[in-house]
């Protein structure tokens, strides 16, 4: 059968959406779905192949800032912190009021204090308002607490100077808009301690690596014998999380589920992501 070029030029096209490192695959695939085609219907079909290349990156996406470890989660907020203090530095202060023009070394240590006294109130709310954390059907060891809880109170203290920075561009762009800083200053707050809770929560109670993403078990019309919810594991095989979808006297919080070290094996990553 003589070869259409146009079909050819449309799949190599669409190529280029697809991800890089499946491109070439994506490529042949299509082109041996291709042989299978009539003649006439063949660049009808090959126009699907720019829909196909788009769900496939769109579902292959890789996240730029990798916070899986716990210590790159720790690493980028003190980069984070860093830059945000140099920038509080530059930031022009209110011209009236009790506040300094300028953002000095000595301002900066009591502005993060006042921000962390600041957090400690708003962080009981959002505990609440969030619900209560996972729990544990097994006891966890004091060493696994401490760890956790030990990483809790550093991403809270790495925050602060965020939290800070937003505070005097907050105060710098008062006088233009009136009443609008007020309302964006507690919204930034209650977001970044949002993501801290969040984060906290989709992590292994024992390495402190985030989770995989949930996995639906279980449908919403057959929840009388059989669970429906969530599941998300560990990737180093300490345990799993359940999250049911709907709330019942067994299953109305998270629990997690520790399991023995004869499941490490089938839940191990490849060497080269650890």
């Amino acid at each position: 059968m003589k070869r259409e070029w146009l079909p050819y030029a449309i799949l190599r096209i669409a190529s280029l959406l697809a991800p890089g490192d499946q491109r070439a695959e994506w490529l042949d695939d299509w082109r041996n779905e291709l042989w299978y085609i009539p003649r006439r219907g063949a660049t009808l079909f090959c126009l699907g192949a720019f829909r196909d290349a788009l769900w496939l990156r769109r579902n292959n996406q890789r996240p730029v800032i990798h916070l899986e470890s716990p210590m790159h989660c720790l690493a980028f907020l003190a980069a984070l912190a860093a830059v945000s203090l140099l920038f509080a530095t530059r930031l022009p202060g209110p011209q009236h009021g009790p506040w300094p023009k300028h953002f000095r070394g000595r301002d900066l240590l009591g502005g993060c204090l006042v921000m962390l006294l600041f957090s400690s109130l708003l962080l009981p709310a959002m505990r609440f308002v969030m619900g209560r954390a996972p729990g544990n059907r097994q006891p966890t060891p004091w060493p696994n607490r401490l760890r956790r809880g030990i990483f809790l109170a550093l991403k809270i203290a790495l925050v602060q100077p965020s939290m800070l920075c937003g505070f005097g561009l907050l105060l710098w762009i008062g006088p233009m808009v009136p009443m609008v800083p007020n309302l964006a200053m507690f919204a930034s707050w209650m977001l970044i301690l949002r993501w801290v809770l969040i984060d906290q929560r989709s992590r292994c109670p024992v390495c402190l690596r985030l989770l995989t993403d949930p996995v639906r078990i279980g449908t919403s019309s057959q929840t009388f014998l059989e669970w429906y919810g969530s599941e998300s594991w560990c990737l180093q095989g300490h345990g799993l999380l359940h999250v049911s979808e709907i709330s019942a006297s067994y299953s109305e919080n998270p629990q997690w589920l520790c399991l023995d070290d004869s499941w490490q094996e089938l839940f191990s990553e490849p060497a080269g992501r650890r």
